[in-house]
Formats: C-alpha cells, sequence, structure tokens
C-alpha cells in the first residue's frame, strides 16, 4: 500500500448532511468551538504574566474566571431558548464579537478593573458562539449527529492545544504578549463579519433564520420548556450528561492530584496534559469511523466497562510512569462520552435543540465544584475522586444498558417533542 492510497485511507468519509445546507454553513460552524478554545485558553494561560505585571492577589486571579461563570449561568439558558425561536446568525455573530473585543480588552486592559471587563464579556459571548453551533450542527446533520460532533470535538481540541505553542512561541521570539491577545480577539471579529454575512438554518422542521417565530415571544418559549421537560428521550440523555459533568470534577483538581499525591513536576504536568490532548485527538477520530460501523450502544458500553477497570488502576498503581501508561487507554475511552451524548441530547428533541441546550446549561448552577472540593478536603483527592467517579460510570453503565442494541437510536424511547 503506498502513501497515497494509506492518506485515502484515513480521509474521513462524509457526513450525511440534511437538504439545502451549505458547505460554508458547517465550517462556520465546526470554527465556532474552535475559537471558544482558542481564546479562553490564551489569557488562562497567560494569568501568571498579568498578575506579575497588575500586581493581583490570588482572590482577584480567582475571581476572573468566576466571573465568566456567573454571566454564562444567566445567558447561556437564555441563548438556548432563543436559539429556536431567533435568527441565528445573530446569536453566532453577536457572540464572535464579544469574545473577540473580550480578548482584546484583556489585551490592553491596564488595571484589574478593565480586565476584570474582559471576562465579564467572554461570558457574554462564549455560550451564544459555542452553543449555537452545537445546534446548528447537529439538526444540518440529522443522520448523523455523533459524528458531526465528534469532528466538532476534535476541531476545538486542536484549539485547545494552540494557546500553549502560542504562547511559547510569543516568548520564545521575545514577542508583547499583549498582541497575542489582540492579534487573536481581531481574528474573531473577522470571523463574526462572515457569520453575519450567512443564512443560517431555522429549527429543525422550519425554514431558515429569516422567519419570525409564529408564537408571541413568550408563549413559544413556555410551549419550549414544557416540551422538552415531558420528552423521555431528551430527559434520558440530560441525565447522562448531568452524570458526565458529575465525572468531569475530579479534572478540576487533576494537575493538583498530579502534584501532590503522584510527586510529578510542573514539566510533567505539561507532559501529561498535552499528551492526553493528542490521545483524545486519535480517539475522536476513530469515533468517527466506529460509528458508522457500531452502535452508539456498543461503544458506549466497551467504553465505559474499561473505563471502569482502568480507572481504580490508574488512581493506584504506584509511580509515575505507571501514569502515563494506564493514562494513554484511559484518554483514548474518556473521549468516546461526550460527542455521542452531547449531540443524542440535542437531537432528542427535533427543533428544540436549544432549549435542550437551555436545561442543561442550568445544571451549572449546581455547586458540584464546590462539593468536590469539599470532600476532597475531608478523605484526600485520590479517595474524593474514586467516590465520585466509580458511582457516576456506574450509573453511566445502568443508562448505557437501557439503550436498543444495533441500529443507531436517538434514546430508550423513540419520540419527540412536536
Amino acid at each position: 500500500m503506498n502513501l497515497h492510497q494509506i492518506l485515502r485511507k484515513l480521509k474521513p468519509e462524509p457526513v450525511p448532511r440534511a437538504e439545502g445546507v451549505s458547505d460554508r454553513v458547517v465550517r462556520l460552524g465546526l470554527l465556532a468551538r474552535f475559537f471558544d478554545e482558542l481564546l479562553s485558553g490564551l489569557p488562562d494561560l497567560l494569568l501568571p504574566t498579568i498578575r506579575d505585571l497588575l500586581g493581583l492577589s490570588y482572590t482577584q486571579a480567582s475571581l476572573l474566571w468566576q466571573i465568566t461563570d456567573y454571566v454564562a449561568v444567566v445567558v447561556e439558558p437564555l441563548n438556548g431558548l432563543f436559539i429556536d425561536i431567533w435568527q441565528r446568525r445573530w446569536l453566532l455573530g453577536l457572540g464572535a464579537i464579544f469574545i473577540g473585543l473580550a480578548v482584546m480588552v484583556m489585551g490592553v486592559a491596564p488595571t484589574f478593573v478593565l480586565l476584570a471587563v474582559g471576562f465579564f464579556l467572554y461570558g457574554i459571548g462564549s455560550g451564544p458562539l459555542a452553543h449555537t453551533a452545537d445546534v446548528v450542527l447537529v439538526e444540518s446533520h440529522p443522520a448523523a449527529p455523533d459524528r458531526i460532533y465528534a469532528r466538532s470535538t476534535m476541531i476545538d481540541t486542536i484549539g485547545a492545544l494552540l494557546p500553549p505553542i502560542m504562547v511559547a512561541v510569543t516568548f520564545w521570539l521575545e514577542l508583547p504578549w499583549r498582541s497575542l491577545l489582540v492579534v487573536n480577539g481581531g481574528l474573531a471579529l473577522i470571523y463574526a463579519g462572515f457569520i453575519l454575512r450567512t443564512r443560517f438554518p431555522g429549527p429543525a422542521g422550519a425554514s431558515p433564520d429569516d422567519d419570525e417565530p409564529e408564537l408571541p415571544f413568550w408563549r413559544a418559549i413556555g410551549g419550549n420548556i414544557r416540551a422538552v421537560l415531558t420528552n423521555r428521550t431528551a430527559l434520558f440523555w440530560l441525565a447522562f450528561l448531568l452524570l458526565h459533568d458529575v465525572t468531569e470534577l475530579p479534572f478540576s483538581l487533576q494537575n493538583l492530584w498530579l502534584a501532590d499525591e503522584v510527586g510529578m513536576s510542573q514539566f510533567l504536568i505539561s507532559v501529561y496534559r498535552g499528551l492526553a490532548l493528542a490521545v483524545n485527538l486519535v480517539a475522536l477520530f476513530f469515533l468517527d469511523r466506529w460509528l458508522q460501523q457500531r452502535s452508539r450502544r456498543h461503544i458506549l458500553l466497551t467504553a465505559t466497562l474499561l473505563v471502569l477497570l482502568l480507572l481504580p488502576l490508574w488512581l493506584y498503581w504506584p509511580g509515575v510512569w505507571p501514569r502515563f501508561l494506564l493514562g494513554i487507554p484511559l484518554s483514548f475511552y474518556l473521549a468516546m462520552f461526550w460527542p455521542i451524548m452531547k449531540a443524542q441530547s440535542l437531537a432528542s428533541a427535533p427543533g428544540l435543540a436549544g432549549t435542550v441546550s437551555a436545561v442543561n446549561a442550568l445544571f451549572g448552577l449546581l455547586p458540584l465544584r464546590l462539593l468536590y472540593g469539599v470532600l476532597a478536603d475531608q478523605v484526600g483527592l485520590t479517595s474524593a475522586t474514586i467516590l465520585v467517579q466509580l458511582p457516576a460510570f456506574l450509573l453511566i453503565l445502568l443508562l448505557v444498558l437501557r439503550l436498543p442494541a444495533g441500529a443507531q437510536p436517538t434514546g430508550p424511547q423513540h419520540e419527540n417533542s412536536k
């Protein structure tokens, strides 16, 4: 087999698309989470430099992303409701404008107050950009929503990999770090311009987003919420997402665990995190192909059983290098869950994907991170991780077993809300 044949074999198969959806719509949709990951990663990595320059305390530094989170808890549920009744190009375009301006403000901020304004603006724009794009992509590929979402997740993983490279090159070449934020924020504004000149599809079953809603605004929203909350398929996949959020809790303190419990240096932690992201990319590449050959039940069942096997070994096997060896397959199978669960939740209620996203966003009101931190203080990070993740994955296993075998189902019950 020559190189040309190998490249042809590796080339991904096209994802079946709804009639009338243009290449431009799909490409702009796929870039949304890429820009979100890129622009959120840059200030996060540059925070030590920003802190030293502005003389920030730990309290001030920690408050910055907390501001973003608080704003997002308000904006994202409202945005989800608007997705199903408003023009999507404006949600996407305004989201891109806000995150672009936010990062530019962070880049020029001479004081903590102006820096906080940048993080505030980011909280306004991130959800409308990322979550609206999720809905557009899933509804544009109704025959294979998890495949397009796997590709979207792959592209946003690339976006997450770029900030460390950009920051390293900027400091190596002794370039001004502020220009890195300003230039990339400007690219987001250019991206917003392309979005605002594009006609995006409207909700499933409706015409493109130039149309006005048939019902009065608040009646339409109320009807959509009731439809989602009475849709058993949507609730089934939302339960999946809630359990997935629980399994993700230990990752918020994983770097501390690798340092304190495993004894990794900052360099080794960086290497491990980079390796995990690279493995995620490979996993998503294979997931796209496996979804063409296997049922979601088969993929999720295999991933869940292997994670339940690997997780205790990874946590309790002593030494640094076993964490690398076991972390490769563990990261690979952990990457299987999010694209399938998120895509199927959005596909579970045709025409109401935005409302499903709004309900999902309300999970952010639960103080899960705080409760996990309290538990870790009481029993230690290793014990807290196993006490949180093991029951959550066992519950995920029970839900997976309820999925029909064979063909690609959207949930245990084939029903929709409209």
